[in-house]
């Protein structure tokens, strides 16, 4: 079944199609809000304000449609499962705003896909699932692209990029978690809860170091909670719309924006040793990805 989703020869694009396209819009909206946080970041605004602005800015615009569903959009089946979502969230916010931050762009964009690497350990640890040999050593291939990046010496790994595998780890108990959780609650009551309990643990973070915003100060902020927002809602519009394991594939052109902001907005060129980790990353997150794809329907059948 194809959409209706002219172009102006008149002719429909293929759900992949209109997938794709708002997977590219959500890497847009991503790069775009990466590069106001390291703006932000740069003339002295604290990570915890960029955070509470992202989330409020979240919760803003979900409000709406959960006031329209009702109170069934507050109902919680299994409160401890979803706090424990909420918390990683919380976390994975935290750690991803601060590496972003004191990170070069490309860098710090590279070692999110390793998010796709913990989900398959928590996924084995966590949900029992059964998971073969190969995606294993696709795993360990991964870690071994990260090491390759960090390049960590005697004195160990700075703060940010732990807190960019930090970041990662906790954001993949999060999605692990909601696997479990989507049996029994709702997307909207996922997010609407994700987005409150973020800006309210934020909130007295953001203002013990407050630094009031000047005119560019607000624009950049909501520059950052929109396309925060936005990257968001276009993310999930391309996995409702789209195969899954191709909307993956398209996700990845967030390193050559990431790549591309880094040169034009902060003159930060990746070295060859950063641009071989992440090829290796993204190499085993891309077959982790494909593997999954195949493995899915054969066990179905």
């Amino acid at each position: 079944m194809r959409m209706s989703f002219p172009l102006l020869t008149g002719r429909p694009l293929s759900p992949n199609a209109v997938g794709a396209l708002w997977m590219l819009a959500s890497a847009a909206c991503f790069t775009a809000m990466a590069a106001s946080l390291k703006m932000l970041a740069d003339v002295g605004y604290s990570e915890s304000q960029m955070v509470f602005a992202r989330c409020a800015a979240g919760l803003a615009a979900i409000l709406p449609f959960a006031l329209r569903k009702g109170p069934s959009s507050l109902k919680v089946a299994r409160p401890a499962p979803l706090f424990w979502r909420c918390l990683y969230s919380t976390l994975g916010f935290f750690a991803g705003f601060y590496a972003f931050a004191h990170m070069p762009l490309a860098d710090a964009q590279a070692i999110t896909f390793t998010r796709v690497l913990f989900i398959v350990v928590f996924a084995a640890w966590l949900l029992k699932e059964q998971v073969a040999w190969r995606r294993w050593i696709a795993v360990g291939v991964g870690f071994a692209g990260v090491l390759l990046m960090l390049r960590p010496q005697a004195s160990g790994v700075g703060v940010p990029e732990l807190a960019a595998i930090v970041s990662a780890l906790f954001f993949a108990l999060a999605i692990v978690t909601l696997k479990n959780l989507t049996r029994d609650h709702s997307t909207l009551t996922l997010v609407l809860y994700t987005n409150a309990f973020t800006t309210l643990v934020g909130l007295p973070f953001a203002f013990g170091g407050w630094m009031t915003p000047d005119a560019a100060g607000w624009l950049l902020l909501a520059v950052l909670g929109l396309t925060g927002v936005g990257a968001q809602s276009c993310y999930v519009r391309a996995l409702s719309t789209g195969e899954a394991s191709l909307m993956g594939l398209v996700d990845y052109v967030r390193l050559p924006l990431a790549i591309l902001a880094g040169l034009l907005l902060f003159r930060e060129g990746p070295d060859l040793l950063s641009l071989l980790g992440a090829g290796v990353i993204i190499g085993s997150t891309l077959y982790i990805t494909w593997r999954e794809s195949r493995v899915k329907p054969a066990a179905q059948t």
